[in-house]
């Protein structure tokens, strides 16, 4: 078979519906090729060891059923499906009636791709590649809509932490690394491309900070594009690839708009991405791929010469608009020429692109030895210590007679001792493989553009936003060109700023590149920009130009957010430093009678596994997948629901991570808000209304998807869930801060919350017009959040006056006594310890209260609401100084709150 008929063989080796009658699941399978295109000689012919390293991988060497008695029978009610990170079940609403609604369920909406389509593909290949991606991308996608139980059917009913479809992509993607010996021999090959941060930052306005997050998504699309060409998306392990509308998009004129399943829509017209899904950047920028070992170096200088191409593309694009424009015509003190050879150099020295390849070793004996030398705190140790686990269980501990032969060197004839399959090191080589691109990242050779001495001169100017390019376009003449230009250029460059290339480039592709190019709808009247003064308003979807009028404004309209989330120990959740224990992902459930014991938790209770149940799961390929599907969901699917319901403008959400612009009044609770759909809870906007509904902890759903075609149930969706937090950073700012700083203080706030809170936190950074700048912050559960809420209810109930907290500050700043440097500062007294402080606070918050009563006021209110919550909040807090400074940024920041809200 050809290379891309072999990988759709592979992935048809199982049918989604197998565990429903796992006897008859090779039927079903075959059933599943011939639609596929298959001629009877090929139905059934696939690579099985492929199969065997995948499911060595995803699973424990489970005994055989008929010696151990070990059996797990699937409904979906009893034994359900479990979270790949928390355990946690979530039951369907009820069982299959009959097996024949599951398997005919799968066979209606397996992708059958017309042929007269077919036949518009240039060659036999291509149309192999077509019916295999298709069947990547559409099958899950149609069988979920059709029936949302069809996307959580288990792969192994003894451990169903992880779905069919991703054991379907592990077996399609280690088929792809089949060399000309047919010999399996995967490599991992992990790539991230840089800068990130300071080129997200560096921007003049919301178009600039939206621009330069989407050129990087928009790069790593391309980059993907070109590795999935040559070894498919399924080989792609992380980010998750599937429903991801850049990498759709990167496919569209070569693939899927050529396509079709029936004569009314192409591929691309059925997927139905909208403008805002296309230009929303979500691709982080780092992937994780096993593809063949022999081409690994090869597959990692492809995908960094494609993205490097795409971004010399686009620059040329962007030159030439520029050029036609006449805004690069010569000038004093520079000649066209000049400009062109400085921007050329800038742009070939921007990326910075790394990747580590690391080829599996042909045993598990080697892989082990690759741990030699690491300290036993490092991931790679840890890794091996849960792998050891396994192997300890099952080679020195389950009965010789129930193991299984297909699991051991000499199958059921050898002495069944020493495991065979390198498939359960793939932690071990995962970590391995992190390690030695953190290694590579710690070193980038590069070519100096400048030979050294002083020039003077208006064109050796700085880039304004990052102070270190030479400018290459910018100044008067430059803005008086742009003016005399019309259209969308006065806008782009009114305030005259110096740029270099990059900023350049930042600030004119999506017209020159993405609009001329890619046909994306990028102007002011399909994708309106606000500007930081819009955000303030609360009018995200208006295009404000460069209007920063707001003289009569009230408060609540002045004041902005710069909001960046960032999930906490990411890195530990993907390297598999934070598996959950066996003992919460194996079947376990009651029969039909109410009965216990049934499942495959029982069997390892035995004495002889001792210790088995609390031990790590080894980090696995399905195990990856799925989390990338979580990080995927929750940026794709919640990140922007949940900004634009509190009136924000989302700029990126790649995984973990998102980036967005909020009116100060509403970032706080959006900020919570985003927390609850990371971690898997119920979501509810500023009006009351549910955003996504909790099916079970881990599992969103939203009643704008649903299967059936939209009539039947509402999907639920995975997303990282209650195991997996994460911390956020708030910059508020008068909406004329300059932005870019905005943005480093929103990031640097994040960066408090991990560091000087321990994660799980919010930080909070005001930035007053008068060049105050005031920090506070509060762990989600340690009662601030609560306590925060309670003062600001009560001064929008007037219970007390707007005062209140500029009050409490003046009463507790005097016990602040120890401030080093401070003239005439004295020593706390060993007696104001923390409990006497909390006492104190406590009283002064009373007596705050009573001084600054609002109409409303009512004592008892007060004792109810305001001061207990004050209490739990002070006894989180270790110490008798943090107890006054957190209380003074607290109240610092409800009184700035009250006066920015519009209540």
């Amino acid at each position: 078979m050809s290379y891309w008929k072999r990988k759709l063989a592979a992935y048809l080796h199982d049918p989604p519906s197998k565990c429903l009658d796992i006897r008859t699941h090779g039927e079903r399978s075959e059933v599943a090729f011939r639609q596929a295109g298959f001629v009877d000689t090929e139905v059934g012919d696939y690579f099985r060891p492929a199969d065997h390293t995948g499911a060595a991988a995803d699973r424990l060497p489970f005994p055989k059923s008929q010696a151990s008695g070990l059996r797990c029978a699937f409904d979906g009610v009893r034994n359900t499906f479990r979270h790949p990170l928390s355990g946690q079940p979530l039951p369907f609403h009820a069982e299959f009636k009959t097996v024949e609604q599951g398997i005919e369920g799968e066979g209606d909406v397996q992708p059958a791709l017309l042929e007269t389509s077919l036949n518009t593909l240039k060659d036999d290949d291509e149309r192999w590649r077509a019916r295999f991606f298709a069947h990547w991308r559409l099958w899950p996608q149609h069988a979920m809509e059709k029936d949302y139980r069809l996307a959580l059917l288990p792969a192994d009913t003894r451990i169903p932490d992880h779905s069919i479809w991703t054991h379907m992509q592990v077996v399609s993607a280690l088929d792809g690394c089949v060399d000309q010996n047919d010999v399996c021999q995967p490599a991992f090959l992990k790539f991230q491309l840089g800068p990130v941060q300071e080129f997200i930052a560096a921007a003049r306005s919301t178009r600039d900070l939206w621009s330069g997050s989407y050129l990087l998504s928009w790069l790593m699309a391309a980059g993907l594009k070109a590795l999935s060409a040559e070894v498919g998306p399924d080989a792609v392990i992380y980010p998750n690839l599937r429903n991801q509308p850049l990498f759709d998009l990167h496919w569209r004129d070569e693939l899927w708009d050529k396509v079709s399943i029936n004569d009314q829509k192409t591929i691309w017209q059925s997927m139905d991405w909208g403008d805002r899904d296309l230009l929303t950047p979500n691709l982080p920028n780092v992937l994780l791929a096993i593809v063949p070992a022999n081409r690994a170096a090869e597959l990692g200088h492809k995908l960094s010469e494609a993205i490097q191409k795409e971004w010399v593309e686009i620059a040329a694009n962007v030159w030439n608009k520029c050029e036609q424009t006449g805004l690069t015509a010569d000038e004093a003190g520079i000649t066209a020429t000049e400009r062109k050879t400085r921007f050329d150099a800038q742009i070939a020295g921007f990326l910075a692109a790394t990747w580590q390849t690391t080829p599996w070793p042909k045993t598990l004996d080697e892989i082990a030895g690759l741990v030699a030398g690491f300290d036993k705190r490092m991931p790679i140790a840890e890794a091996k210590v849960r792998v050891d686990a396994v192997m300890s269980m099952t080679q020195d501990h389950m009965p010789s007679d129930h193991r299984d032969g297909r699991n051991y060197i000499g199958g059921n004839d050898g002495p069944k001792k020493k495991l065979n399959n390198v498939g359960l090191g793939w932690s071990i080589l995962c970590a391995l493989n992190g390690w030695q691109l953190d290694a590579v990242r710690q070193t980038r050779h590069f070519a100096a553009t400048k030979a050294g001495g002083w020039e003077i001169g208006t064109f050796n100017n700085k880039d304004a936003l990052t102070g270190r390019e030479e400018a290459v376009a910018g100044g008067v003449t430059w803005s008086e060109r742009s003016g005399k230009a019309g259209g969308y250029w006065p806008s782009l460059f009114k305030k005259g700023d110096w740029l270099g290339a990059v900023t350049l480039v930042k600030r004119v592709w999506h017209q020159a590149y993405l609009q001329t190019v890619w046909g994306l709808k990028t102007g002011a009247k399909d994708f309106p920009m606000p500007n930081t003064r819009g955000i303030a308003g609360h009018e995200p979807e208006q295009d404000c130009g460069e209007d920063e009028t707001a003289d009569d404004a009230p408060p609540s309209e002045k004041y902005f957010a710069v909001l960046a989330f960032d999930g906490d120990e990411i890195g530990k959740w993907v390297s598999g430093e934070k598996t959950p224990p066996f003992g919460s992902q194996l079947a376990d459930y009651k029969d039909g009678s109410g009965n216990s014991g049934f499942g495959a938790k029982v069997y390892f209770e035995r004495p002889e596994f001792k210790g088995i149940l609390e031990a790590q799961r080894p980090l696995s390929p399905s195990y990856h997948l799925q989390f990338s599907e979580a990080l995927g969901n929750f940026a794709t699917r919640c990140a922007r629901v949940i900004v634009e319901a509190f009136s924000g403008r989302l700029i990126y959400a790649g995984g973990d991570d998102v980036v967005a612009m909020l009116p100060a009044d509403t970032a706080l609770d959006c900020a919570r808000a985003l927390r609850a759909a990371f971690r898997g809870e119920e979501v509810r906007g500023p009006d009351g209304i549910r955003l996504f509904e909790c099916l079970a902890p881990g599992f969103l759903s939203t009643e704008n998807w649903k299967d059936d075609h939209g009539r039947g149930r509402p999907i639920p969706f995975i997303v990282p869930g209650p195991k997996a937090d994460a911390s956020i950073g708030i910059a508020i700012a008068h909406f004329k801060a300059p932005l870019q700083d905005v943005v480093r203080e929103a990031q640097r706030a994040e960066k408090r919350a991990k560091k000087g809170l321990g994660r799980s936190a919010v930080a909070v950074t005001l930035m007053k017009r008068s060049g105050e700048i005031h920090h506070w912050g509060a762990r989600w559960d340690d009662g601030g959040l609560d306590f925060f809420n309670a003062l600001l209810k009560a001064l929008g109930n007037d219970i007390v006056s707007s005062k209140f907290p500029h009050r409490i500050i003046q009463l507790v700043t005097p016990y602040l006594t120890n401030l080093p440097g401070r003239l005439g500062g004295t020593v706390q007294a060993p007696e104001f310890t923390a409990e006497v402080a909390q006492q104190i606070l406590l009283r002064e918050i009373g007596v705050a209260a009573e001084r600054q009563r609002g109409t409303k006021y009512e004592r008892a209110t007060v004792d109810a609401s305001i001061l207990p919550e004050a209490e739990r909040y002070l006894a989180k807090i270790a110490s008798a100084a943090d107890k006054v400074n957190s209380l003074i940024g607290l109240c610092q920041t409800v009184a700035f709150a009250h006066r920015t809200s519009n209540n």
